[in-house]
């Protein structure tokens, strides 16, 4: 292929861009979903390095992460209220969840009630308090 003008880089540019933004694409191959742009000439014109695809890319995911932290944060789902904890959490408060679950685990491999989920929720909180 040979090298496009820059008139005809920045259209394409501008209309890839327009895909993400209409779209909330969070992959850059998704862009070819959209577009009559084939993966070759998008990547032989180094289009995958252009600055303002990959910032609307990463607004779009940042945009997701903080829908998805929002839900968690709603739920009464135990295991999305633990992945939440993990992402805002202290390293203090990580390593001491790791020493728990790990030493639980080490005791006993049955499942546990939720009593027991959170009386070791309550343990690591005393924990934490006293390793201050």
């Amino acid at each position: 292929m040979k090298k496009l003008s820059k008139a005809k880089y920045k259209k394409i540019e501008q209309e890839c861009l327009s895909i993400v933004i209409e779209n909330n694409l969070i992959f850059l191959d998704e862009i070819f979903i959209f577009s009559q742009i084939l993966p070759s000439e998008f990547y032989e014109a180094k289009l995958h390095e252009s600055i303002l695809i990959k910032d609307a890319i990463d607004i779009n995911r940042a945009k997701l992460k903080r829908d998805l932290r929002l839900k968690w944060f709603d739920s009464t789902n135990a295991t999305l209220n633990a992945a939440l904890y993990k992402l805002v959490c202290t390293e203090d408060e990580k390593r001491a969840l790791s020493a728990s679950a790990a030493s639980k685990n080490a005791a006993s491999n049955d499942i546990c009630t939720q009593e027991e989920y959170l009386k070791s929720l309550k343990e690591m909180g005393e924990a934490i308090e006293n390793a201050d």
